[in-house]
């Protein structure tokens, strides 16, 4: 159960926060939740592109002892940017822009790492997918250490059609493997980057790997399995800002 954000519970409260402005991180839903207002829920989410899950009534209940009507949702913390737009506005604003994407990284303490690492060394945004994602909640910004809060975020129905979308306006994508791929001190990591990382637990899902234009890998001395993904994900940042000559320490 999520933790860390703001609860809406009740049918039409829902669907007021759904049919307005507001920022949702996700809503829920009983599983066995028909009619008129699942219709409704469920195609708002769809426009949206805000997460749905649909879990049993005794979940709900241990989240709020209120009237729930078997529909809540979370308030995210965080103002989501839109892609299109934002992929429109750093291509012509910084011209060689770096956009980090997730692939299903669950533990929001991985995802707060990964996004501090990223303000500090100079990408420009997160986009991570719709569902099959750690929360934004303040667990996770409390890891990235208010990173969250500064850098732009997308969230996104599909990684590979977002992939194949940034492809069009000239933005390489570089994935990422545990032992395959080029040793990213010998990668020319030069114009816009799209670097895309994988799971604690399966890396780059086989699909959204075969999108990619190079695979690099993180060269080892020791003999443990692989990097966290949130360590590996800060050092391949420190790698493409030395090579851009970013002031990654300007004393």
């Amino acid at each position: 159960m999520e933790t860390g954000n703001q609860l809406i519970v009740g049918r039409k409260p829902v669907l007021d926060a759904l049919d307005s402005d507001m920022q949702i991180e996700k809503v829920l839903i009983e599983r066995e939740l028909t009619g008129e207002i699942e219709i409704k829920i469920r195609k708002l989410c769809r426009e949206r592109s805000i997460p749905l899950q649909r879990i049993p009534r005794q979940v709900l209940d241990k989240a709020s002892s209120a009237n729930h009507q078997g529909v809540m949702c979370f308030v995210s913390l965080i103002e989501y940017q839109s892609f299109d737009e934002l992929v429109d506005d750093l291509i012509f604003r910084k011209g060689e822009p770096v956009f980090v994407f997730l692939d299903q990284v669950k533990d929001v303490r991985n995802l707060g790492a990964i996004a501090r690492s990223a303000e500090v060394l100079g990408a420009s945004a997160l986009v991570i997918p719709e569902n099959s994602s750690a929360a934004i909640n303040d667990f996770a910004i409390k890891a990235s250490a208010g990173a969250l809060l500064k850098l732009p975020i997308s969230r996104v129905p599909s990684l590979q059609t977002a992939l194949k979308t940034i492809r069009l306006h000239g933005v390489r994508i570089v994935a990422t493997s545990m032992k395959d791929g080029n040793p990213i001190h010998k990668e020319d990591f030069s114009g816009p980057i799209a670097l895309l990382m994988g799971s604690e637990e399966k890396g780059i899902r086989p699909h959204l790997q075969r999108t990619a234009d190079t695979t690099v890998s993180i060269p080892q001395i020791g003999t443990t399995d692989s990097l966290n993904v949130s360590v590996a994900t800060g050092v391949i940042l420190y790698e493409i800002a030395r090579q851009r000559g970013f002031p990654v320490n300007p004393e």
